[in-house]
């Protein structure tokens, strides 16, 4: 999992669909602790389990654990902010970032301490399954494996950057990508000499096994191996050719693609087909997606954007769409007006609350009023979040009281 600088968006809208009888993706970006001004923008994600996980953070030293499938979060910190994370387990993990500095966890988080440095950027970090070695990459060409005796620095024989790595069965075999540049680690060297893949920018690379993986990158490039040599480039569906920042999967089959603009591929079929997934969910960069299952995943950003795929409550048939609204003025003063058509035939709940989430003030809205006036004279200037929704659709905008 891997990741490219994150820009910083302005605007957001929130929208769940069901993909399956019972599933779907719901916004859970307010559950994320907010400690400065400027909301979190997070590149990487990592779940042991459905319900257990940490998220990094590239504008704060911190890290987000939760215990209980993102509904609340508590805030763990490091000496520099960390580009990417991998834990072994609930309790032993590595994270990494600012300064090429690594480190460790035995407690879940609870301490990270420092265990070493690549001496430049780090952007990713894998550890196979069987094995107690782990690879990390970086810029400037970095490779360094991680193991009991600390960090060492490889041999990878370019000065190109690389964005992602990984290392799917041991650590005798793996890959390495970034810019047009893909590297495989065999027989304890890095090669490209049998690697044959089309030219591109890549930001994300993954291999469920030794011959099955997907590499992806600007201009929403994908491309795949089935005998982890010759990599052919595979159909995206998105017409507007999102970059696309990392790709998942689950086996060789199911897997997952995110980018810039709120893109969410999804494919079946091992990439013969995929499918955007949660139009409208956010228009935020998507940085990082990790799926303990296929009912249960989470996707990260910029913004403090944190979407979740799981069971949704309610009926099998209930489908929530992104709803239109709109807010002026916005920078606003003593009052605004929210203009939303659909209140013309439903009744709805527009909701005010904090970039922390909190609910700051609330007004229930009767069918048959398309504009509505809220008073601001009580509260603080800041950033706020404005939250329009109806039975069947929500979306979300930033409010800017001065």
């Amino acid at each position: 999992m891997k990741k490219s600088i994150l820009i910083l968006l302005t605007v957001f809208s929130v929208a769940s669909a069901v993909h399956g009888q019972n599933y779907g993706w719901t916004d859970i970006s307010a559950n994320i602790p907010q400690t400065g001004q400027d909301p979190p923008r997070m590149p990487d994600v990592y779940f042991v389990s459905d319900n257990e996980g940490w998220i990094t953070c590239v504008n704060y030293a911190e890290i987000y654990h939760t215990t209980d499938g993102g509904e609340t979060f508590e805030v763990q910190t490091t000496q520099y902010h960390c580009n990417a994370i991998h834990m072994l387990n609930e309790n032993e993990g590595y994270a990494g970032g600012s300064s090429g500095f690594i480190y460790k966890t035995i407690d879940g988080g609870d301490n990270w301490d420092f265990y070493g440095t690549t001496a430049s950027t780090l952007t990713d970090i894998s550890f196979p399954p069987m094995g107690d070695t782990g690879y990390c990459c970086g810029i400037n060409g970095n490779i360094h494996s991680i193991d009991s005796s600390g960090v060492t620095k490889m041999t990878s024989g370019v000065p190109d950057s690389f964005a992602a790595i990984s290392f799917p069965i041991n650590s005798q075999e793996g890959w390495v990508c970034g810019g047009s540049i893909l590297r495989h680690f065999i027989n304890g060297n890095w090669t490209a000499a049998d690697q044959d893949y089309p030219s591109g920018g890549y930001n994300a690379i993954y291999m469920v096994n030794s011959i099955n993986g997907w590499i992806v990158g600007d201009g929403g490039i994908i491309a795949h191996t089935e005998d982890g040599k010759n990599w052919f480039e595979q159909t995206n569906p998105d017409s507007q050719t999102r970059t696309l920042f990392d790709v998942f999967f689950l086996n060789a089959n199911e897997g997952f693609a995110v980018g810039s603009g709120g893109i969410i591929l999804h494919t079946t079929d091992g990439g013969i087909n995929w499918t955007i997934e949660g139009a409208g969910l956010t228009t935020e960069s998507l940085a990082g997606v990790h799926f303990t299952s296929p009912t249960n995943g989470y996707v990260v950003g910029t913004g403090k954007t944190l979407l979740k795929y799981a069971e949704l409550s309610g009926t099998s048939n209930v489908i929530v769409e992104t709803l239109q609204f709109e807010i002026f003025p916005n920078p606003a003063k003593n009052k605004i007006q929210i203009q939303c058509s659909e209140f013309k035939t439903e009744n709805g709940i527009i909701e005010l609350l904090s970039l922390e989430g909190k609910k700051i003030l609330e007004k229930e809205i009767e069918s048959g009023i398309e504009n509505i006036e809220l008073d601001l004279n009580n509260l603080k200037s800041g950033m706020y979040l404005c939250k329009i929704s109806t039975d069947k659709k929500s979306s979300t905008k930033k409010l800017i009281i001065e």
